[in-house]
C-alpha cells in the first residue's frame, strides 16, 4: 500500500534527525542509534488526543491536560492548561509502573528540585510539583516553551551564521552559570535539552531543559548514581565523566564544546557504533579542528580555537567558568577579521596556516582594515629596517675583542631574572618570532594531550624565548608545573593574568588560592 511506504520513506532517526531510507533497519545507518523504537515521522499523524486516555483530564484539580506532546521510557509530556490563570503550561508525568522504582521516582524529583532553585530567565521555569488524584503518578509542571530544539534548528537551517550561533549558546552558558552558582551541575547538556523560540523583539531566545540527572552538590537527597558510575549522553560526555570520575561544572562546559563543534560543523567531534566506543574516543583522541572537519563551513579561527579549548581532556585547560566562557564566545564575532589569517586577542593561539607558509606569505598577508598597496609597503619598510638593523649589530660585533664563552642560555620564565648580566648588545628584534610561538603553544598542546608532558614542557619554554608576552605559554606552562615546582607554578600564573588579566585572571586567582 502506498500510505505505509511514504510513511517509512520519511521516517528520521531520533538522535541525529536525518532523514532515514525506505525499509526497515533496526540502526540509524548515519549514526549507529539502535531503532529499536520506531523513528519518528514527518507525515501527518492522527490527532493524539484520540490516542491518549488522559487527554481532556484535570489533573490535581488546576491543569487541563489538552495534548500529547511528547514521551520517553519514564513517562509522558503533555501540554495543558491551568485553568485557574487560564495559561498554557507543560505537564510531565511519571509512568504509574515506575513509581515503585525509587531511583526513577528520585530522578524526577531531583529535575523539580533543580530545576525550581534556577531563576534564570534562559532556564525553564517549574510552576507546581506533586501526586496525581486520577492514578497517583508523580507530575511536574513547567512553562510552556514554543519553539524547536537545537536538534531540529540544526537539521533544518544549518549552516548558521557564526554570529547567531554564538548569540545562541551565549544565553545557554547564561543558563549554566545560574545554575552552577546554585550548586547545580545539569551533566545532561545536549541539543534536544536547548529549545529555541520566536519571541517578538527577542529572536533565538533560548531554554534550557531537563534536569533529571542533573547533580545538587549541596543536596541532602540520596545520590542517584555513585561517582563511579557513568550517566549522561555519550557524544556530549566528558572525560572525566566517561570514566567515573569525580566531577565539577567544567563538565556541562565540555558539553557545550561539543554542541558548538556539531553546530559549526554539522558533526559530533566524536561518534561510534555504540556508547563505549564513542566514551573510549572522549577519553582518548584528539577532536579533528572544525576547519579541517568541514572546510567549507563559515567557521572563523577564533571559533575554532575557542570549541578545541572547550574540548580539552584536562579540565583545567578549559574555560574554568560558565561566565568566562560566555564572555569568550561573545568576543568571537568581533575578532572574526580575515578567515585565513586571524589575528585575534591571546586566546587564539592556533595558526590560520602551517608556520611555513605564514613565513612564506608574510609580505601578502593582508592586514584587515588597511589598503593592500599600503600593506605591502610597510612590509616592505619593516623588512628593509630589520635586515638594516641585523647588519649593523653583526658589524658591532665583530668590532669587539671576542669575549669569554657567555653560559648556558637560562630556562625563560614570567620574572625578569635580575641576577643575569646584562647582555653586551641588544638582541636584534627578528629573534621576537609571535606567530612561531603560537605554533609551539599548539603543539605543546598535542604533545600534553598524549600525555607527554616532558616534550610539551620544552615546547613551551622556547615559546615564551620566542615571545615572553605569550600569555597561554605561561598559563600552561604553570600547569604542567603545578604539581611538581609551585613556585615555578605560581610565577608562569602571575605572568599569564599579567599579560591577559580579562582571560586569566580570575581562573589564576582561584588556582592560586589553593597552592
Amino acid at each position: 500500500m502506498p500510505a505505509p511506504k511514504d510513511q517509512a520513506a520519511s521516517a528520521t532517526c531520533p538522535r541525529c534527525a536525518r532523514v532515514l531510507p525506505p525499509g526497515i533497519s533496526k540502526v540509524c545507518i548515519y549514526c549507529g542509534t539502535p531503532l529499536a523504537v520506531t523513528p519518528a515521522r514527518i507525515a501527518t499523524a492522527p490527532p493524539r488526543s484520540a490516542r491518549d486516555a488522559l487527554s481532556g483530564q484535570t489533573v490535581a484539580g488546576r491543569f487541563k491536560i489538552e495534548e500529547l506532546i511528547g514521551q520517553g521510557g519514564m513517562g509522558k509530556v503533555y501540554r495543558a492548561r491551568h485553568l485557574a490563570l487560564d495559561r498554557l503550561v507543560c505537564l510531565k508525568m511519571l509512568k504509574p509502573a515506575l513509581l515503585e522504582d525509587p531511583t526513577l521516582v528520585g530522578r524526577f524529583e531531583r529535575e523539580a528540585k533543580a530545576a525550581s532553585r534556577l531563576n534564570h530567565p534562559n532556564s525553564i521555569q517549574v510552576l507546581d510539583f506533586g501526586k496525581s488524584d486520577v492514578d497517583g503518578s508523580l507530575y511536574i509542571v513547567m512553562e510552556l516553551v514554543q519553539g524547536k530544539d537545537l536538534r531540529i534548528l540544526l537539521r533544518d537551517e544549518w549552516p548558521l551564521a557564526e554570529e547567531r550561533l554564538c548569540k545562541i549558546m551565549a544565553q545557554v552558558l547564561a543558563a549554566l552559570g545560574e545554575a552552577h552558582a546554585s550548586k547545580v551541575i545539569h551533566r545532561d547538556l545536549k541539543p534536544e535539552n536547548v529549545m529555541v523560540e520566536q519571541r517578538r523583539g527577542r529572536p533565538d531566545f533560548v531554554k534550557v531543559l531537563d534536569f533529571g540527572i542533573a547533580k545538587i552538590l549541596d543536596s541532602d537527597m540520596p545520590g542517584l548514581t555513585r561517582h563511579d558510575v557513568v550517566c549522561g549522553t555519550p557524544q556530549y560526555m566528558a572525560p572525566e565523566q566517561a570514566t567515573g570520575s569525580q566531577l565539577d561544572a567544567r563538565c556541562d562546559l565540555y558539553a557545550v564544546g561539543v554542541i558548538l563543534y556539531q553546530m559549526a560543523t554539522g558533526h559530533l567531534p566524536f561518534d561510534g557504533q555504540n556508547s563505549m566506543e564513542v566514551l573510549t574516543k572522549h577519553v582518548n583522541e584528539k577532536p579533528i579542528p572544525p576547519r579541517q572537519r568541514k572546510p567549507d563551513a563559515p567557521i572563523s579561527e577564533a571559533m575554532q580555537s575557542l570549541i578545541l579549548r572547550a574540548l580539552e581532556k584536562d579540565p583545567a585547560l578549559r574555560p574554568q567558568t560558565a561566565e568566562e566562557f560566555r564572555e569568550l564566545l561573545l568576543q568571537v564575532p568581533q575578532q572574526r577579521g580575515d578567515v585565513f589569517v586571524f589575528a585575534g586577542t591571546p586566546h587564539t593561539v592556533t595558526p590560520a596556516t602551517h608556520p611555513s607558509a605564514l613565513k612564506s606569505d608574510a609580505l601578502s598577508a593582508p592586514v584587515v582594515g588597511a589598503p593592500r598597496p599600503l600593506q605591502r609597503k610597510r612590509a616592505a619598510i619593516a623588512f628593509g629596517v630589520a635586515i638594516a638593523g641585523l647588519c649593523a649589530a653583526m658589524l658591532v660585533i665583530r668590532a669587539r675583542p671576542s669575549p669569554p664563552s657567555p653560559p648556558a642560555p637560562p630556562v625563560a620564565t614570567s620574572t625578569p631574572a635580575a641576577s643575569l648580566p646584562a647582555p653586551a648588545a641588544p638582541l636584534p628584534p627578528v629573534e621576537r618570532d609571535t606567530a612561531k610561538a603560537r605554533e609551539l603553544v599548539q603543539r605543546a598542546a598535542d604533545w600534553q594531550a598524549n600525555n607527554d608532558t616532558g616534550t610539551a614542557r620544552d615546547l613551551l619554554e622556547q615559546a615564551i624565548r620566542l615571545d615572553p608576552d605569550n600569555a597561554e605559554a605561561h598559563y600552561r606552562l604553570g600547569g604542567l608545573f603545578l604539581n611538581s615546582q609551585t613556585e615555578r607554578a605560581r610565577s608562569e600564573y602571575q605572568a599569564a593574568k599579567r599579560l591577559n588579566r580579562a582571560k586569566y585572571g580570575d581562573v589564576v586567582d582561584t588556582i592560586l588560592k589553593g597552592l
